[in-house]
């Protein structure tokens, strides 16, 4: 029963087959004989335990991981774990697995044993390396050429299979659980501790694995407390009250995002027409988003109807959502240009983006409407049928 419930959990194999056929045609476009995939999901950044889990199928949960994938498909793929004590064999297709040891070393070792000594090497996830450990592996490991590879995965993780889509249809419809949950919960006097542990429990129960970021439950108008987002819950609803509730969940290592605001109460006329702009944004972001269509112009189709209601364009932004709640491609960030990963890029069919319009004003509170959105060759759609109103409770 236990390794039948691990293997439900695992991508099938069709699908590892279908990745490890497009990976390696981009190695052999690049001369690139050796990929060294590198998760540290220590750290905060997008990109940290997808890029081995979307390869291996293995999570990283306690550290550093690392896949050394040869071009060669006749050549044996290694992971190195982060902890071997709980390693489940059923949870990587992969048969070379080594404890957790010294990833130079490590390997070294394999291309000595597989005459790859003097191959181009490329390196996925080198934002997770600390300096020191990617100057080790430049000046150690000494191969003919090493290339940074990053986008090779980031590209092939941006457009989902009909799997990975399933999964995250899943993940929504156990969000709407929370969200039905939430509403019913929610009263004068509660916590908002209270409202996300039973958001969370509720979730766990319809299959839920985990909460990818922060569940938020922040309330009222007060701007000092709401900006400290990531400290909320120690707030008690009051009657009248505007609350907000954005989080996540994951089912089979992939996530939903999703916020919908709430009220004590009845919403104001005001409050109904503030969230009807945002839908606005919401729709004409949705309606320029396909194929081909450039990040930043879906990211001016909400500045558009923000200037227009509010003369203002700070909305919130847009991202891509997969085994990260926060992957590529990034909207509305292409003003950040030390960095590659928020650049200006196209949407290709089958992305799942994440659109996210926002506001706050003294007389409403924080309002805010997120949902997931398929990208398809004729335009795109929504991953919920969760209602897209202020909901009353």
């Amino acid at each position: 029963m236990e390794n039948s419930l691990v293997k439900e959990a695992m991508p099938p194999q069709s699908e590892f087959s279908r990745r490890l056929k497009n990976v390696r045609a981009k190695m052999e476009d690049r001369g690139i004989d050796v990929l060294v995939v590198y998760s540290g999901p220590g750290s905060l950044r997008f990109g940290q335990r997808g890029h081995v889990m979307y390869i291996s199928g293995y999570e990283p949960y306690f550290g550093d991981t690392m896949v050394i994938l040869p071009r060669d498909e006749n050549l044996d793929t290694l992971l190195e774990l982060d902890e071997a004590h709980y390693f489940t064999p059923e949870c990587t297709w992969i048969k070379n697995v080594k404890p957790s040891r010294d990833h130079i070393q490590t390997l070294k070792k394999y291309l000595y044993e597989t005459k790859l000594e003097k191959s181009k090497i490329g390196v996925v996830g080198e934002y997770s390396m600390s300096p020191s450990l990617y100057a080790r592996l430049q000046n150690e490991a000494k191969p003919a050429q090493i290339e940074v590879a990053s986008d090779i995965l980031e590209n092939e993780r941006a457009a989902k299979s009909e799997y990975e889509i399933r999964c995250m249809r899943e993940a929504a419809r156990i969000a709407k659980k929370g969200i039905e949950a939430a509403a019913k919960f929610a009263r004068p006097g509660v916590l908002e501790a209270e409202i996300i542990a039973e958001i969370e429990r509720v979730c766990r129960i319809a299959g839920s694995q985990f909460f990818p970021h922060y569940t938020m439950v922040t309330s009222g108008k007060d701007t000092n407390y709401l900006d400290w987002w990531w400290h909320c819950g120690r707030r008690r609803l009051q009657p009248g009250d505007t609350w907000l509730l954005d989080f996540g969940t994951m089912y089979n290592g992939y996530c939903c995002d999703i916020a919908r605001p709430f009220i004590l109460g009845h919403a104001s006329q005001k409050q109904k027409d503030t969230v009807k702009v945002l839908l606005q944004a919401q729709q004409a972001a949705q309606e320029t988003a396909r194929p081909g269509v450039l990040t930043s112009e879906v990211d001016r189709a909400v500045r558009h109807i923000f200037r227009d209601a509010w003369r203002s364009e700070e909305w919130g932004g847009g991202h891509g959502v997969g085994l990260e709640v926060h992957e590529w491609p990034f909207i509305g960030y292409q003003h950040i240009t030390h960095d590659k990963a928020y650049e200006d890029t196209k949407l290709k069919a089958n992305t799942v983006i994440s659109l996210e319009p926002t506001i706050s004003f003294p007389e409403v509170g924080d309002l805010q409407i997120e949902d997931q959105f398929l990208v398809t060759e004729t335009g795109s759609e929504r991953l919920n049928d969760i209602p897209q109103e202020i909901i009353e409770c």
